[in-house]
């Protein structure tokens, strides 16, 4: 029987840490966070995952702070996507500071 897609979100969400030191294994566990430079598992401290259940969100809810000109910089033979800076916006807050 095929699971749904909440029920395979909920199963992940109870073993991120897991799912995290495996995927994300360039990360290390920060408090109840795991924290990793971001998606492609690169070294570093921009992006964070949630690894409990918590009022400001559910386990495995991730946050990546990488400043805008960094995600906008044109990479070498790759075009920059519309999307990045829609991403980089909604990261901001009004006063410019990381959300």
């Amino acid at each position: 029987m095929a699971q749904s897609p909440h029920d395979l979100a909920r199963r992940l969400a109870e073993r991120a840490e897991a799912v995290c030191r495996h995927y994300l294994s360039n990360g290390r566990r920060q408090g109840n966070y795991w924290q990793v430079g971001d998606v492609r598992n690169t070294p570093g401290h921009s992006m964070f995952v949630r690894l409990r259940d918590s009022p400001k969100g559910p386990a495995g809810k991730w946050t990546d702070y990488v400043a805008p000109r960094v995600m906008l910089r044109a990479r070498a033979g790759r075009r920059c996507c519309e999307g990045s800076a829609a991403s980089a916006q909604h990261n901001l807050s009004p006063s410019g500071r990381v959300a």
